[in-house]
């Protein structure tokens, strides 16, 4: 049985094919041209160049496939051009299902993220019934992959056998690039974070998040969402920045800075990185605004249902960091 997982050479695709190569299975990957595939080089799986937004690639890729891991997104905090998150986030999932449902593809795993998981009012753990519920944020990430997810369901009703996954922040192994979640942890090492603030965030190992989907192809049920967190992994801001002090052996931030000083700071920010630098801003008020928003997530169902791992947050961020040193990120 053949597999195409779509960005199949980034942090979390790549994980995956690791995990299905090493059972042996027989493994199809999209990569966009002049992408970094150091991820899965040396791995026994099939590359086609794609991008999701281009249908005959993407009908072309999934011929002969049966099963589809859909991960590859545009994972920004900031972009010059943020229309680009709702056509990667939603109009390439728009192109990628659609092509699923005419190809007849036999099941589908959805990557789709904490980001579009709402928070409860007394701020408990949001499990999969929160619906989201941060429209006023206006964050163009958090709202590109909610609109996603809605245009998943739409083609769960016409017939895609469909299963989604929300992965909280995911720290491991391989981050490459990195994302804003390895970004985070290479600037409290390189202690540019003098300061933290209130609020936290659901952090889960990128193996868990890795075997989570494979396990939601063989065991989800289609119709289903699974949330790929950890339950004992909502951690504060402090608690985390302190781990991942502890791990690169540095001194953690240890001032708590007032909210509404540090986001006039990071609009500040923003407006030098948007007309001046067009660089991404060291202090981006949409991750600011999630962080302070403490999302909760509650894994039970995937724990009982599909035997989502859980592994302990110190062994996370200790391959983390280690990962990093060693390829010369840091230190």
């Amino acid at each position: 049985m053949k597999t195409l997982v779509t960005g199949g050479n980034g942090f979390v695709g790549s994980a995956i094919v690791r995990k299905l190569t090493q059972r042996g299975e027989e493994v199809r990957v999209t990569v966009r041209q002049g992408s970094n595939t150091k991820n899965i080089d040396g791995l026994k799986v099939e590359r086609v160049y794609a991008d999701v937004r281009e249908g005959a690639a993407i009908k072309n890729a999934l011929r002969g496939c049966q099963r589809l891991y859909h991960t590859a997104a545009l994972y920004k905090t900031w972009l010059r051009d943020e229309s680009e998150l709702s056509k990667v986030n939603v109009e390439g999932t728009r192109t990628v299902l659609g092509e699923a449902l005419n190809a007849g593809v036999k099941k589908v795993v959805l990557t789709s993220s904490i980001a579009a998981l709402g928070v409860t009012p007394d701020g408990t753990p949001s499990d999969e019934k929160v619906a989201f519920n941060l429209w006023h944020t206006k964050l163009p990430y958090e709202l590109s992959k909610h609109e996603g997810e809605k245009v998943a369901w739409d083609f769960f009703k016409r017939g895609l056998p469909l299963v989604v996954v929300r992965p909280s922040l995911v720290l491991g192994e391989r981050d490459i690039y990195p994302t804003p979640s390895g970004k985070m942890v290479l600037d409290i090492l390189n202690k540019k974070y003098p300061t933290y603030l209130d609020g936290g965030i659901n952090v889960v190992d990128v193996h868990d998040v890795a075997t989570g989907h494979l396990l939601a192809m063989e065991k989800g049920r289609v119709g289903e969402s699974y949330n790929l967190g950890n339950n004992d992994n909502n951690v504060s801001l402090k608690e985390l920045f302190s781990l991942i002090a502890e791990s690169g052996g540095v001194s953690p931030p240890r001032v708590k800075a007032s909210y509404p000083v540090v986001m006039a700071l990071s609009y500040a920010n923003l407006f030098i990185s948007n007309y001046l630098t067009h660089r991404p801003p060291f202090l981006n008020p949409g991750s600011l605004q999630v962080l302070h928003l403490f999302k909760k997530m509650d894994s039970a169902k995937a724990i009982n249902e599909l035997g989502l791992p859980q592994t302990p947050l110190r062994e996370t961020i200790g391959k983390t960091v280690a990962w990093y040193k060693e390829n010369g990120y840091w230190g």
